[in-house]
């Protein structure tokens, strides 16, 4: 992997580390932020893909494209919702276990081994999951709905890198963005209508972190992560994710208010020490 690569894939998990601590400053309903989140993103890309030369999606492509968009809106349907059920840094944790679908799908779907390096470097990254999961896993059904909604967020997620992977050698990024942002928007926008959900932030406030979220963890994280995938393995771009739970837990932190727990500290280690022996014998190599 170059070194370009590498910087693309850093800038991508700070940018969507934002997203759970800006989603908790909403005033808005969980489901409508996740709306607002992917309308904003698909109205400020829309007119620059079409000022550089338009939609480029044939109709051989256009299905996959727009299960990858389905596939997108399911999750962020599924995961912001989920921050108001379970704690923060419990949802970011599970939601960012994707590397074990993305890992078990490979062989299938994208013809990519799995080496022994992969799930060592997993189990690893699995570990410190588990140590910073485990503080914040309470047994109320309020919470374990949480639980389960983010790890079905994270299911949701790998799909829409697999196919996205397959689909970026032979869909140009800002056609591929347009679609699978914009199928997103369809799907969350029909879920609010069907479950009567308030589609209006309560404040004019609320507007600022919607944007944010739109801006940073969306078009500009969503994006390099999607750009990523034109360079290097689905399993690694989803791995790198796992760095999101130390990042956003801080964040968290800062802005919200909320003290992530001491159990965080060896698990962040652990995620680190995962990242690490992915990706360094790679970058020496390239």
């Amino acid at each position: 992997m170059s070194w370009r690569t590498l910087a693309g894939l850093a800038a991508a998990v700070v940018a969507v580390s934002f997203g759970a601590p800006l989603a908790r400053v909403t005033d808005a309903a969980p489901l409508a932020v996740a709306m607002w989140r992917m309308t904003l993103s698909t109205a400020i890309l829309l007119p620059a893909v079409t000022l550089g030369g338009g939609w480029r999606v044939t109709a051989q492509h256009r299905p996959a494209a727009l299960l990858a968009g389905v596939l997108l809106g399911m999750h962020f349907g599924l995961w912001i919702p989920s921050l108001w059920l379970t704690s923060v840094s419990a949802s970011v944790v599970l939601v960012t276990t994707g590397p074990l679908w993305v890992l078990l799908l490979s062989p299938r779907f994208l013809g990519s081994p799995i080496l022994g390096r992969n799930l060592a470097s997993f189990l690893l990254a699995l570990g410190g999951v588990v140590i910073i999961v485990g503080g914040d896993f309470t047994l109320s059904p309020k919470a374990l709905l949480g639980d389960v909604m983010a790890l079905t967020a994270a299911g949701c997620m790998a799909g829409y890198l697999v196919v996205g992977k397959r689909l970026r050698t032979e869909v140009p990024l800002a056609s591929y963005l347009a679609a699978v942002y914009g199928g997103a928007t369809v799907v969350l926008i029909a879920a609010v209508a069907l479950l009567g959900v308030a589609p209006w932030p309560a404040s004019r406030g609320a507007w600022l972190p919607l944007v944010g979220m739109a801006i940073g963890p969306t078009l500009t994280g969503h994006s390099l992560l999607n750009w990523a995938l034109a360079h290097t393995q689905a399993y690694r771009v989803n791995l790198a994710v796992l760095l999101e739970p130390v990042l956003a837990s801080f964040w968290t932190w800062l802005f919200v208010g909320e003290v992530p727990p001491l159990h965080v500290v060896p698990g962040a280690a652990l995620v680190l020490g995962a990242v690490a022996l992915e990706y360094l014998p790679a970058v020496r190599r390239a």
